[in-house]
């Protein structure tokens, strides 16, 4: 419903957006798992570079805690910072006042964390991502996106899905 809104309330005259033809890098926030910065840079037409900085699990009272046979309480992902990057193929659905696009993708993120305790860890993992972006021709400059990425994490060897809902501002 508000993105509805959204589309409706900015996409009031035709034109093309620039997102991806005159500006070529973008920057931006993500919400979702993980929460934090991201970036995109433009390589062609139909392919980009996707990179995220993000941060789960912090402050006072957040991860998972448990004792040990010892009596020792160990608190982990207290915090977990991770960065990404992805190679991204993106296709046009829509072209009028705004421009829908889907994407899919290939990449890694590296994941660093530590607990209470100063146990501190790392793992990465391969991940794919798909998505919806969303441009508009008024602010031509704006790109709105969604995102699934299925990922394996390699050291732990488990199974983690990240979804984030964000947007870029292009230069």
């Amino acid at each position: 419903m508000a993105t509805a809104v959204l589309v409706t309330g900015v996409a009031t005259s035709a034109g093309a957006t620039e997102v991806g033809y005159g500006r070529k890098f973008g920057l931006g926030a993500m919400l979702g798992d993980p929460t934090g910065i991201t970036g995109k840079y433009w390589v062609s037409a139909t392919n980009a570079l996707d990179f995220g900085l993000g941060f789960t699990n912090y402050g006072v009272g957040y991860g998972n805690c448990y004792f040990d046979n010892a009596g020792v309480q160990h608190c982990n992902g207290y915090y977990d910072t991770s960065v990404n990057v992805d190679y991204l193929w993106q296709s046009k659905i829509v072209r009028d006042k705004v421009q829908l696009d889907w994407y899919i993708g290939v990449g890694g993120r590296l994941y660093f964390w530590g607990d209470r305790s100063y146990s501190y860890g790392v793992d990465m993992a391969v991940r794919a991502p798909v998505g919806l972006a969303l441009m508009f021709t008024n602010p031509s400059f704006l790109e709105l996106y969604f995102e699934l990425a299925p990922a394996v994490r390699l050291l732990t060897a488990h199974g983690a899905l990240d979804a984030s809902l964000g947007g870029r501002f292009y230069f």
